[in-house]
């Protein structure tokens, strides 16, 4: 079982800070995403990445996306090596929590000196979530 959600974005942010005090800023998404695979890997929590999801649009799929991180059945993490997290960044995640059903998710940019973060929450639409396999399901509420 995974430990609440703030305790479990703590060891996330504390696993990345020392990603980014080994790194430093200056690679590409894929390397700080091996990186923080082994220091999360030292922790007991479950770890996923590249986690497929499909994109529900009414009852129909119409696309596939690949999580970047999933840690502890719980918070979704979107990796960035950019200038600065942007809005469109913060609303990139809100699709992701919004089509999964998770409750967390945690944007980390490595691309500048000193490692930037963005914790975003969404309540549990009724009927989302996704179907064990990494399936978002259609919820009875979407337009």
């Amino acid at each position: 079982m995974s430990p609440e959600p703030h305790r479990l974005v703590r060891r996330i942010l504390n696993a990345a800070q020392s990603v980014h005090s080994a790194l430093g800023c200056g690679f590409i998404e894929s390397v700080y995403a091996r990186a923080l695979l082994v220091e999360l890997k030292k922790t007991d929590l479950r770890i996923e990445r590249e986690k497929l999801i499909k994109i529900w649009y009414g009852s129909h799929i119409v696309g596939k996306h690949f999580l970047d991180l999933v840690v502890g059945e719980t918070v979704l993490i979107e990796l960035k090596a950019a200038r600065a997290i942007v809005p469109v960044h913060a609303a990139q995640m809100k699709s992701y929590l919004h089509a999964t059903g998770y409750s967390t998710g945690l944007i980390l940019n490595f691309g500048m000196p000193e490692l930037q973060w963005e914790l975003l929450q969404s309540e549990k639409r009724e009927g989302a979530g996704t179907d064990g396999n990494g399936v978002s399901e259609p919820s009875l509420n979407d337009r």
